[in-house]
Order: C-alpha cells, then sequence, then structure tokens
C-alpha cells in the first residue's frame, strides 16, 4: 500500500479526506464538475483553517489558499476545476498544508491541495 492509499471502507462509509468514484456514482452527480462535487460533497475542502496573511505578508496573493492538482500535474486555481467533468475522475482527494508542501514544495504556497486522480 502507498503512502497515500487508505485501506477500503466498508459499503456507504466515507472517508473524510477522499471522494472515490463511487460515492460520486452514489449522489448521482451526472455532468457536474469537479468543483460542483466537491462544493456538494465536501465543502470542508475548500476552507482554510488558521491565518490567513502569515504568507501573504511576503506578497504571495495565492499564499495560504486552497489548489488543486489534476493527475499529480502543477498546481492550479480551483476555478480549473469547472472544466473537469466528474464523469472522468477516480478520486479527488484533500491533502493538508503539511502534506501539500511535502508533495509539491513551495508551489502549495502553504495552503491544502485538493487532488484530482483521472481515469
Amino acid at each position: 500500500m502507498t503512502a497515500d492509499a487508505q485501506p477500503a471502507t466498508p459499503e456507504g462509509r466515507r472517508e473524510r479526506d477522499v471522494i472515490t468514484k463511487d460515492e460520486m456514482a452514489r449522489a448521482n452527480v451526472g455532468a457536474q464538475s469537479v468543483l460542483d462535487v466537491v462544493t456538494n460533497l465536501r465543502p470542508a475542502f475548500l476552507n482554510v483553517r488558521g491565518l490567513h496573511n502569515v504568507a501573504a505578508v511576503g506578497g504571495d496573493p495565492e499564499a495560504g489558499k486552497v489548489h488543486a492538482s489534476i493527475d499529480g500535474n502543477k498546481l492550479v486555481t480551483l476555478d480549473d476545476l469547472r472544466s473537469v467533468p466528474a464523469s472522468t475522475v477516480k478520486e479527488i482527494r484533500y491533502l493538508n498544508p503539511a502534506a501539500a508542501m511535502q508533495r509539491f514544495g513551495g508551489d502549495a504556497r502553504e495552503g491544502p491541495v485538493i487532488l484530482v486522480v483521472t481515469m
């Protein structure tokens, strides 16, 4: 099992930091975008906790904000998730700021990342 993998959960039970393809199917997300799915199924993914302006003091207006990565590629803004159909997604995973920094380094800008894995 990889560091990102988590054990399977019983049917009907959801993982707090993961939205699976099966969960999206049960929620009948249809033609929604990934951003719509996150907004409806895990709105907490979009909330930033803690100090919002610590990194912004350095002049980076994106510091501390939630960003996204599609298939582990470079970080993009949440608006980019509007163009990704949920039907193409295998998994959506929330990475807290520490995990995001470990995976993406300084590109994470001290904020959380929504990691989207497509099929």
